[in-house]
């Protein structure tokens, strides 16, 4: 187990390395906290309504069966952020708030986090500061016992994080 967490780990620092943008927010061996804030020409109600529909903008190389288009969102306390591809089943975070067009928090651990027991709060808020142009909010915090990694491990996920935001981001351009 603990040689794949280090495989993870290496393919995602990898991946950190080609970006330019990462924002750890805090970070040490109990905890670590990513936040990524950008602007999108588009009214919220259709950036959050794009942000549900997250199999369309989600990157496949970070799922767990490399299709993000059997991933999806229930926008409801305790609904589920999965991956269901034929058989196989994947629970990403569970919803734990939603607001409609304004803020969606889901709780649990991402990738290689879940095997790890750590505590991980997620939020993504969608603000229209003026007609058509939204801010788009997404916050992580991970607690509990990261380790010597978590410098490591706060990069890599800050940077797994920035590609999906991009993403979605991308569907407004």
């Amino acid at each position: 187990m603990k040689r794949l967490i280090m495989t993870v780990l290496g393919v995602l620092t990898l991946l950190a390395s080609h970006n330019a943008n990462a924002i750890v927010s805090a970070q040490s061996k109990q905890h670590f906290s990513v936040k990524i804030e950008t602007m999108i020409k588009a009214p919220a109600d259709e950036v959050y309504q794009q942000f549900i529909n997250i199999g369309d903008w989600w990157e496949s190389s970070h799922t767990w069966f490399g299709d993000a288009s059997k991933m999806y969102i229930e926008p409801k306390a305790n609904g589920c952020f999965c991956e269901v591809n034929g058989d196989k089943e994947a629970l990403h975070m569970t919803v734990s708030m939603v607001m409609p067009n304004k803020n969606v928090q889901m709780v649990g651990g991402l990738g290689p986090l879940q095997s790890m027991g750590v505590y991980g709060h997620m939020s993504w808020s969608f603000e229209e500061k003026t007609t058509g142009l939204t801010t788009l909010t997404m916050t992580y915090l991970v607690k509990g016992f990261v380790g010597e990694e978590s410098e490591m491990m706060a990069k890599a996920v800050d940077s797994v994080l920035n590609i999906q935001v991009k993403n979605l981001e991308s569907k407004f351009k």
